[in-house]
């Protein structure tokens, strides 16, 4: 993990999961992550290869300058990438395992940003894993991310690790009570996404934006 939100992220969940396969969707406290809050996101693992992102944080969608909500992260990769994420997702969600993914992109007129994304497994409270918290942020902060549509995404190096045998940080907790105490950094406003220009949006916000999709008898929120 290189980016110091990446890993916040993974002290915070690490903290909280308190030796368990996964720490339950319900423990999982927006105020206490505030300051990487707007890089944050939940997928949902719903049928056959969808993730469906549940919850995504404005910094995020300022970043790719779209809405994730609603929408398969699957979707965004093509050919071999396509593959190699499903893995890493399916790997999250039925072994428990952490997932650091470096990928870059590209924007139509050449301009390549670096970024850092992790995949971290969330359980409901039956202990069923069907969600997953995540962050992904670039790794250098240009000027034009948030100006310039990305067109293309690939996938530079992977790793799906076991949290047990990944070093614990003496100062994760430290870590965690100081990201509270801090306030979150202001997002500017992008201009467009993948498929077409939008608006800027009104009033944005670090916050997470709620997926509202169809709900069941036994759906959690």
């Amino acid at each position: 993990m290189k980016h110091k939100t990446i890993q916040a992220l993974f002290d915070y969940w690490n903290t909280i999961r308190a030796g368990r396969p996964a720490p339950l969707r319900s423990e999982i406290e927006p105020g206490a992550i505030r300051r990487v809050l707007p890089h944050v996101f939940i997928l949902e693992r719903q049928s056959g290869d969808a993730f469906a992102f549940r919850l995504a944080g404005t910094g995020l969608c300022s970043v790719y300058g779209m809405e994730f909500r609603g929408h398969n992260i699957l979707s965004m990769w093509q050919d071999d990438c396509h593959e190699s994420l499903r893995d890493a997702l399916h790997a999250v969600t039925r072994n428990a395992s952490a997932a650091i993914v470096e990928y870059t992109a590209t924007t139509n007129d050449h301009r390549e940003a670096t970024f850092e994304m992790i995949l971290l497994p969330l359980a409901q409270d039956n202990g069923a894993i069907t969600r997953i918290l995540g962050a992904a942020v670039p790794v250098d902060q240009f000027a034009w991310i948030g100006e310039r549509l990305f067109a293309r995404q690939w996938i530079d190096r992977m790793q799906i690790v076991d949290p047990e045998r990944m070093p614990r940080r003496e100062r994760a907790i430290e870590t965690a009570r100081r990201i509270v105490r801090e306030k979150p950094p202001v997002i500017a406003t992008p201009i467009g996404n993948f498929t077409h220009q939008r608006p800027p949006l009104r009033g944005e916000r670090t916050y997470l934006r709620l997926v509202k999709a169809a709900q069941t008898g036994d759906e959690r929120k």
